[in-house]
């Protein structure tokens, strides 16, 4: 069972890390010892593998159980750095898991020299496994099975819930992984961000069964619906194997009908909660009950609009919890006891139109990611200085030892808070900002000097680029302009501004360089826009949503933007486009979602005959019929054959 060997591996390579880690000297050699048993057994397992063979019942169930075993090595471990375990209750529980470790290599032994194979062969007709090295990726592959059929999966989250469960260590790795699965058509793109990367996902028709099939066997994922009731009120022996060996649940509440869930939840990794359209909160209420759970590290309840204070308040006892998504409902504040998950490197709180947080979320060691609309508490804006004169402790720790990355984003008004401590996040590398019509002159010139930092401070580290989006729809038009770049040529990989502008931002002309500038609702015309780009290089991908645009001309004057690979314009109004071929070399996308979309007079319109690189074309589905008909044409005869789509207005 070649498949199974593989993500044992990967799972095995994780529980030895943990291991080496322990550096108290009385357990450190029993430590030793149950890593030597690991290593033994896992090279004897990828031995036998490597004959080939068939697979039973038996030998399934075996590699659960020793899958079983690392994860239990690792939660020890882990529960024990943090605290959660004294020394020597872990003691015990190390000398437990080496017994079990030496008794796991007898059996294995045992089967060995009965010439019992461990797998079987994968026929390269169904799966090209060696398309899955390294081992980790196997893993990686099962965890799509957590999500439901047809469930449009974000990869950004996806990744950092990877790294949550050690699936992978870096983030690049990850990457890489995701876009190994894409370019083999195991996992197919749904939706792609403005400058091309893949935003949703999900397995492919073909590939799914097989994934599902996968990971039932592997016994990697437990699921829970209404239909499962029988099965797991009288469970088989494999099925009570899987309730035990599963360190992942996925349950799929009905609208009617209760959940009859495994007795014993104290080993679950990773819970998700994807209620239907109809399900209640009292159909799956026996979920929330957190007190069943000991070592959980990734919560998703981003589905759950039912969330109370009383279930915030439950999650706070999950101290090795890494990766956290709520939907928050109706509540609009997160309590100070999230100072107990130490290990939290994602906060997910999107989906809320406005958060107040304390100061101990930003105290949070590990935290990388921070999603969703947040105020700092009024209480404790009082510790934050306005005028600079003295630093505070919260201030020292953002500025010395935070590894927050992420702050999308911030909420501003009339008080003290995010716009004076987002210049001490020394690692802050994408920040989005609402700026709200209660903001105090005083905030907003502390936005507009800190944002200013954020792009200058980009010059020093320009490989890792730097994003931001401010939304000042309810702000006055004129506080862009106070944000300054002029001393000081910056940098941003990406930049999006919404709301009402007089003239085109100054800070935005004066950027050395730019890769991804998205405008909204700006009110500003073509004209001002290309003008405005005059001296910025470096324009990869451009997306309008503007009404007032008039007329789009990228004629062969427009050297400054020849770089540009995507185009993305959405307009309401009436719209006149002139795009030659020769200026734009590079284009490999072009959106223009316009009902009333017009040829300039004297200009054929669009000319994608001799766009050597273009790939896609997408219109809106009421364009007049005639020029729908004649880009379609032209695909035909372009060498790439792009592809011509028709989309609505985004909502």
């Amino acid at each position: 069972m070649e498949f199974g060997v593989a993500a044992f591996g990967a799972i095995v390579s994780v529980a030895l890390t943990k291991l080496c880690s322990v550096k108290e000297k009385k357990l450190k050699s029993d430590a030793i010892l149950i890593s030597n048993k690991l290593q033994m057994i896992t090279a004897i397992m990828k031995d036998h593998d490597r004959k080939g063979g068939r697979s039973s019942w038996v030998q399934i169930g075996l590699i659960a159980q020793l899958r079983l075993l690392a994860y239990d090595i690792e939660d020890s471990v882990d529960c024990f750095h943090a605290n959660k375990t004294n020394t020597e209750d872990f003691a015990t529980q190390i000398r437990e898991l080496k017994i079990r470790s030496e008794d796991m290599r007898a059996e294995i032994m045992a089967l060995a020299a009965t010439q019992i194979c461990l797998g079987q062969s994968i026929q390269d007709d169904v799966v090209p496994t060696q398309r899955l090295n390294p081992p980790g990726n196997v893993n990686c592959l099962l965890y799509f099975c957590l999500f439901p059929h047809n469930h449009h999966v974000r990869t950004k989250p996806l990744v950092r819930r990877w790294l949550a469960e050690g699936l992978v260590q870096r983030e690049k790795d990850a990457v890489t992984n995701l876009k190994m699965f894409i370019k083999s058509s195991i996992i197919s793109s749904t939706q792609t961000s403005n400058n091309g990367k893949v935003r949703r996902c999900q397995p492919t028709d073909l590939m799914l069964p097989y994934i599902s099939q996968q990971s039932m066997s592997e016994y990697s994922i437990l699921f829970c619906d209404g239909a499962a009731q029988q099965l797991l009120a009288e469970p088989s022996q494999a099925e009570w194997l899987q309730a035990q060996a599963a360190r992942r649940l996925s349950v799929h509440p009905a609208a009617n009908g209760e959940l009859n869930l495994p007795q014993d939840l104290s080993r679950l990794r990773t819970l998700a909660v994807f209620p239907g359209k109809e399900a209640n909160l009292a159909s799956y209420e026996a979920v929330l009950d957190f007190s069943k759970y000991k070592v959980l590290r990734v919560l998703d309840l981003k589905e759950c609009a039912d969330m109370s204070e009383e279930h915030l308040r439950d999650i706070w006892s999950q101290v090795l919890m890494k990766y956290l998504s709520i939907n928050s409902g109706t509540v609009d504040r997160i309590g100070r006891d999230i100072g107990y998950l130490d290990q939290l490197e994602t906060l997910d709180l999107s989906g809320s139109e406005k958060v107040m947080v304390f100061k101990e979320v930003l105290l949070l060691p590990k935290l990388k990611h921070l999603l969703g609309k947040f105020q700092l508490s009024r209480r404790d804006t009082l510790s934050v200085p306005v005028l600079g004169w003295f630093e505070s402790g919260l201030e020292k720790f953002l500025r010395e030892k935070s590894v927050l990355e992420t702050l999308a984003g911030f909420v501003t008004d009339g008080r003290a808070g995010f716009p004076q401590l987002m210049r001490c996040m020394r690692m802050l590398r994408k920040v989005k900002i609402w700026c709200k019509s209660d903001a105090s002159e005083e905030n907003l010139d502390a936005i507009s000097k800190t944002i200013t930092k954020f792009i200058r401070d980009a010059t020093a580290d320009p490989l890792r680029g730097r994003s931001l989006s401010i939304d000042f729809v309810e702000c006055p038009r004129h506080f862009v302009n106070t944000i300054n770049s002029h001393d000081s040529k910056g940098i941003l990989a990406s930049l999006k501004l919404c709301g009402k502008l007089s003239e085109f931002p100054k800070f935005v002309a004066q950027l050395s360089v730019i890769k991804e500038l998205c405008l909204c609702l700006t009110g500003l015309t073509w004209d001002v826009i290309r003008d405005g780009l005059a001296d910025v290089r470096g324009l990869k991908y451009l997306k309008l949503i503007e009404d007032n645009l008039g007329s789009i001309d990228i004629l062969s004057e427009a050297d400054h933007l020849k770089a540009i690979k995507r185009i993305y314009i959405v307009c309401k109004q009436m719209l006149k486009v002139a795009i030659a071929a020769v200026p734009l070399p590079n284009l490999v996308s072009v959106h223009i979602l316009c009902q009333d979309l017009h040829a300039i007079p004297g200009t054929s319109g669009i000319e994608i005959t001799n766009m050597k690189k273009l790939e896609e074309v997408a219109l809106h589905p009421n364009l007049n019929r005639a020029i729908s008909t004649e880009l379609q044409q032209a695909a035909k005869g372009h060498d790439n054959k792009p592809k011509v789509s028709f989309i609505d207005y985004p909502q």
